[in-house]
């Protein structure tokens, strides 16, 4: 059966150096248009060990009929990923199906499969604390269709960091700095492949493989908030200020993020298909954070910015981002005043402040002012209280 699939390979690396400075690595992509079975070559340039390696690929298959497979041949890596593991999510699906086979030189020949059915359409299969390297002669994802479906999508994720493989005694590092991943896809005739690649945290390629001949397929969102003239993000590319309409986006599970200043983030994971508008509708909250205050004794009056906001021990919600002033009252005991920095989503803690009676020096064996990292507000110095009571002991001693 002859079904048109849309393929979108995301994302190759994110590369974060560990323990060491980190190296800006150079990535590229070819050729641009490829028959199916045809080599494609991802080339890396400037990666050292200890660099975090992450490989996200979205695979689209549009009009699958009632099976789905996919497929990746060749796929080789002279490098080695320690810490790695393997994610793969299919979704619209009923039965799942997923083989794997690498063939590790010097080491041995390694199979898994695993299988299992879908609950409420989703399935996933997470392999983790491996090491991946080698060359890896079959990949290959099937299985059935749910009724009603004509796309699905699988998330894969491959992630290590770039070191040498304690279990093979002939490694000495990781693998070359510069260095070229080759494969080609299979189990479909026409489709797209997209790159976006990115060298710590930040996008340093995105580029697109053209398979065959697809059927351009792409959808559309329609982004609105309230209030309005939020900056707007899809998959971390920046598209303007809402009401922003986006067309041309990559069917899929697409990031959306709107934010503004002065109210928290809207992020929303949506699933973007090719047949109609996808609206995203998002009420915007404004930025907040809490303290929460208690004393020794307790049932003071607490101010913020000098306005009464309650007794101890409470919590103040509801605070703008930025510094404020905090002051705790109560009669016969001397104020006591702190200044605090808000964050969006934060709660300050300031527990068991220590309050003076009026008139009241600092005693021997007791530190002051209060402890601004939280906890007991005054923290007891035995030796000094211990050697204060002696000293009372030695007055009344015969």
């Amino acid at each position: 059966m002859n079904a048109r699939a849309f393929i979108l390979l995301c994302g190759i690396a994110t590369l974060v150096t560990l323990g060491a400075a980190a190296t800006a690595a150079v990535i590229t992509v070819s050729p641009h248009q490829v028959n199916p079975g045809d080599t494609i070559t991802v080339t890396v340039q400037g990666l050292t060990d200890e660099s975090l390696l992450r490989m996200s690929w979205e695979v689209y298959i549009d009009e699958p009929g009632p099976e789905f497979l996919w497929s990746v041949e060749g796929l080789s890596f002279p490098i080695n990923l320690e810490n790695a593991s393997f994610r793969i999510t299919n979704q619209n699906t009923v039965t799942n199906k997923v083989t794997l086979k690498n063939e590790v030189p010097n080491y041995e020949t390694r199979e898994l499969t695993h299988s299992g059915n879908s609950v409420d359409g989703t399935w996933t299969f997470f392999h983790g604390d491996d090491f991946i390297n080698g060359s890896w002669p079959v990949i290959r994802n099937e299985g059935t269709v749910e009724e009603g479906k004509t796309q699905v999508l699988s998330l894969v994720e491959w992630y290590g960091i770039k070191r040498a493989n304690p279990e093979i005694p002939e490694q000495e590092n990781g693998g070359p700095d510069n260095f070229v991943i080759p494969f080609s896809f299979s189990g479909f005739e026409d489709g797209r492949v997209k790159f976006t690649i990115q060298v710590n945290g930040t996008d340093v390629l995105t580029d697109e493989v053209t398979i065959g001949s697809p059927v351009s397929r792409t959808g559309t969102l329609y982004l609105k908030s309230s209030p309005s003239a939020a900056m707007v993000y899809v998959d971390g590319v920046y598209y303007g200020l809402t009401p922003r309409k986006v067309t041309g986006v990559s069917p899929g599970i697409r990031r959306v993020k709107m934010t503004k200043e002065g109210y928290s983030d809207y992020v929303e994971q949506v699933m973007v298909t090719t047949s109609g508008i996808k609206m995203v509708m998002a009420t915007l909250r404004p930025a907040t954070g809490s303290i929460r205050v208690s004393s020794i004794p307790s049932h003071a009056d607490v101010y913020l910015d000098s306005a009464l906001v309650g007794t101890t021990p409470m919590t103040v919600t509801g605070i703008s981002p930025g510094t404020h002033t905090v002051a705790l009252k109560k009669d016969g005991y001397q104020d006591y005043i702190r200044t605090v920095t808000i964050t969006d989503g934060e709660t300050v803690r300031m527990v068991n402040i220590f309050l003076l009676k009026s008139g009241l020096s600092q005693l021997p064996g007791m530190n002051y002012p209060n402890w601004s990292a939280g906890g007991i507000g005054s923290r007891i110095d035995l030796d000094a209280r211990l050697s204060r009571v002696n000293a009372q002991f030695d007055k009344v001693r015969f």
